[in-house]
């Protein structure tokens, strides 16, 4: 790659920069992490020493200002990911936002518009579609193998959000988070499954609740999703699901199924009506693959999501990455659309107008 490090800066100290952000650029060689920035004076300095990062500031327009940085992770409750994003996109950096990367549509508009005014790259964390298994699955799709689409259906569910902010409540907060699961894990398979089938949501109906989680988000919900070439969709999310977790998605086609994650140590399983299974380490012509198993939030369950490495290449090579603003405001549009249609009971037409 490039001879030249990328210097980067982390905004927002909490669990997601501690599991992923922050070790993962000091694991790039490409990368030098110069400062983290962070509301919290402890959680900043508990975060420098584990570290070993010495530059720490408490307003990150310090930080923007002060060192020389050519990129930045947002790493901050929802509401925040908008204008951060934008103030950095205005300062000449690079951005990778968590998601979702914003709490409107409105928001998101703004964040691409700076990105192209600055021509900065900007991407959004969707690390499902990194994933290994699922970067599979895309290829098995394209190549037509399992013919048309008829359903696909996608969970993800665990025991809530607690572990990714100890310190901090905001998950359960709508004026910080927008929303509650659906915006947490509900926005991670809508675009999963926007990006496997190559297909954009038509329409959508669904139910959320609330029933064990403190607060005035949802915890639960389910929706409906009707896509443009008629391919009907379920999603399930919860954050009441215990023990374990789910994280599975099964496409239904006409030649067969594709199951994701939903067999215990078969990451992926194509079946096909007239020749039985391929399993996890299947072979089909040129095609074959050994696969790691889907993250969790158990213990040892975190490993590299890709999605550093691949925002540092992008940046690198400037390259617009795949999981762009543009992508991350499809999958928002989605998400807002489902909540719509869970406070209304009626059925959501996309685009929204």
């Amino acid at each position: 790659m490039a001879e030249k490090l990328l210097k980067v800066g982390v905004i927002g100290a909490g669990r997601i920069a501690e599991m992923r952000h922050i070790p993962e650029y000091l694991s790039n060689k490409n990368v030098e992490l110069v400062a983290i920035a962070d509301i919290d004076k402890v959680q900043l300095e508990e975060m420098g020493k584990k570290f070993n990062i010495t530059k720490l500031y408490t307003d990150y327009k310090d930080m923007l200002k002060k060192e020389k940085l050519d990129a930045v992770s947002v790493c901050t409750p929802n509401y925040l990911h908008a204008p951060i994003t934008i103030d950095a996109l205005n300062h000449g950096l690079h951005v990778l936002v968590e998601k979702p990367m914003a709490t409107s549509l409105e928001e998101a508009d703004k964040m691409i518009e700076a990105a192209e005014k600055n021509k900065k790259i900007l991407m959004v964390g969707h690390n499902q579609r990194l994933a290994p298994g699922h970067q599979i699955a895309k290829k098995i799709m394209e190549s037509g193998m399992l013919g048309k689409v008829n359903m696909v259906r996608t969970v993800f569910g665990h025991a809530g959000p607690e572990f990714w902010s100890p310190r901090g409540k905001w998950f359960f907060n709508k004026k910080e988070a927008f929303a509650g699961v659906m915006a947490d894990l509900g926005i991670h398979k809508v675009d999963l499954v926007r990006w496997l089938l190559g297909q954009e949501v038509k329409r959508v109906s669904a139910f959320k609740g609330t029933f064990e989680k403190s607060g005035d988000v949802e915890d639960n919900g389910v929706a409906i999703m009707e896509f443009e070439k008629g391919t009907l969709g379920i999603l399930q999310v919860s954050w009441t699901l215990k023990p374990g977790e789910d994280n599975s998605t099964i496409i239904y086609c006409e030649k067969g199924m594709l199951k994701l994650f939903a067999e215990p140590d078969k990451p992926v399983v194509v079946s096909l009506r007239e020749k039985g299974d391929y399993m996890a380490n299947f072979a089909r012509g040129d095609m074959s693959f050994a696969l790691p198993p889907m993250q969790t939030n158990e213990v040892g369950g975190q490993f590299s999501s890709g999605v550093i490495d691949y925002f540092v290449e992008c940046v690198l090579e400037n390259k617009k990455p795949f999981i762009s603003g543009e992508e991350g405001r499809k999958s928002l549009e989605i998400v807002i659309a489902v909540l719509k249609s869970a406070e209304t009971g009626e059925v959501i037409n996309l685009p929204l107008k």
